[in-house]
C-alpha cells in the first residue's frame, strides 16, 4: 500500500484536493473564501511552477530530438492543432456556456511540464522528445492560445488579446527561458540534476494550491449558476475531456506506427502531444483580463477533469507499453544471444 502511494501520491493528493476544494466553494461563504484568492495567485504559480520545470530540464537531450524531427513534428501537430480541433468539434454538445469556455481553454493551453516527462519515463519512452514538445508548445502558447480563442469563439468573448499575449509571455514562456539560462552555469546545472526528484515535487505541490483555488471556484459556480449544473452536463463534459485526450494519443500512436517510428518515439509523441497543462489553463480562465471577468466560475471544472484524468489514463497506457516494450527487449535480447549459446555449444 505504501509503495502505491509513493508512486501515485499525485494521483490521491490531487482527487481529495478537488473533492474537499468542490464541497468548501459549495458549501462555505463567498466572503469567507477572499483569503484563498488572495493567497494564492495564479500568474505567480504559474510562473514558479515553469521555472522549477524548466531548470530541472536537461536541454542536452533535446538533440536527440532535433536529429530525427518526424515524431517531434507529429507530436507537436496533435498537441497545438488536432486537440483544438477535436475540443471545437465537441462544444455544440455541451449543456452549458461555462463548460463550453472550459473546454476550449484546457484544448488550447501548452504540453504539460510536469506531466509529459514524468510518464514518459515510466513507459521506457524517449525523454528527449517529451522534453523539445515541452518546451516549444509552452514557449509559443502566448502566441497559439490567443490564435485559438480568437479563432474557435468568433470573438464571441470579450478579452484584451494584447494583456492576454503580454501576460502568458511573462507567466509561461519568459520562466522557461530563465530556467534554461541558469542552467548555462555549470554549478547550477549540476546543482539542478542533484535534485531533480525534489524539484518536480515542489512543482506539484504548488499546482495543487491552483488546483484546489480551481475547485473553490468550481463549487462556487454550481451553487450560484442561474442555469445550474446538471449531472447531465457533468457527465458530457467529463466525457468530451476524456474524448479528446484519448483520440489525440491513439491518433498520434497510430500514424507513428504507420511511419515506423522507434517504440520509444511513438510513445513519447502519444503522452506530450496529448496532455495538457493545467497551471497555464488556471491562469488563463481565472485572470480578470481574460477569463475572470466573463462570469463562468464553472469554467474552470473542466480543466480540473482533463487533467485529472490525463494522468490516470496514462498511467494505466504507460504501464502497458513498458511492459510490452520490456518484452520485445527481452526477445531481441534472447535472439541474439541464441547463435552465440549455439556457436559455444559446437
Amino acid at each position: 500500500m505504501l509503495a502505491f502511494l509513493r508512486r501515485r501520491w499525485f494521483l490521491a493528493a490531487i482527487t481529495l484536493v478537488i473533492l474537499s476544494g468542490v464541497l468548501l466553494g459549495y458549501h462555505e461563504p463567498a466572503e469567507n473564501l477572499l483569503w484563498l484568492k488572495q493567497f494564492i495567485r495564479p500568474s505567480w504559480l504559474t510562473a514558479i511552477v515553469l521555472f522549477l520545470m524548466s531548470l530541472s530540464l536537461n536541454s542536452e537531450h533535446l538533440l536527440t530530438s532535433i536529429r530525427k524531427p518526424a515524431p517531434l513534428c507529429l507530436s507537436l501537430a496533435t498537441n497545438i492543432i488536432l486537440l483544438p480541433l477535436l475540443a471545437w468539434a465537441l462544444l455544440p454538445l455541451q449543456l452549458t456556456p461555462d463548460f463550453q469556455v472550459g473546454l476550449i481553454i484546457m484544448a488550447v493551453v501548452p504540453c504539460t511540464l510536469c506531466g509529459a516527462s514524468v510518464w514518459t519515463r515510466r513507459a521506457a519512452g524517449n525523454d528527449g522528445l517529451s522534453l523539445m514538445v515541452t518546451m516549444i508548445t509552452n514557449g509559443a502558447c502566448f502566441l497559439t492560445i490567443p490564435f485559438w480563442i480568437l479563432l474557435i469563439t468568433a470573438r464571441e468573448i470579450e478579452f484584451n488579446q494584447v494583456e492576454m499575449i503580454t501576460k502568458l509571455f511573462y507567466a509561461a514562456m519568459l520562466p522557461v527561458v530563465i530556467g534554461q539560462a541558469f542552467r548555462l552555469n555549470t554549478r547550477m546545472k549540476t546543482f539542478a540534476d542533484r535534485i531533480t526528484s525534489r524539484l518536480g515535487t515542489v512543482a506539484l505541490i504548488f499546482v495543487l494550491l491552483m488546483v484546489l483555488l480551481a475547485a473553490v471556484q468550481t463549487g462556487q459556480g454550481i451553487k450560484t449558476s442561474e442555469t445550474g449544473i446538471s449531472f447531465a452536463a457533468i457527465v458530457i463534459v467529463w466525457t468530451s475531456c476524456t474524448i479528446v485526450h484519448v483520440t489525440g494519443f491513439f491518433s498520434n500512436m497510430f500514424l507513428a506506427k504507420t511511419f515506423r517510428f522507434h517504440p520509444r518515439d511513438q510513445i513519447a509523441g502519444a503522452i506530450a502531444g496529448s496532455q495538457k497543462t493545467l497551471p497555464i489553463a488556471i491562469f488563463v480562465a481565472t485572470d480578470a483580463s481574460m477569463f475572470g471577468n466573463a462570469g463562468m466560475p464553472s469554467a474552470v471544472f473542466p480543466l480540473l477533469m482533463f487533467h485529472t484524468s490525463q494522468f490516470f489514463i496514462d498511467t494505466i497506457f504507460a504501464d502497458r507499453h513498458r511492459e510490452k516494450y520490456n518484452a520485445l527487449e527481452e526477445t531481441e535480447n534472447s535472439d541474439q544471444e541464441a547463435p552465440t549459446r549455439s556457436a559455444c555449444e559446437q
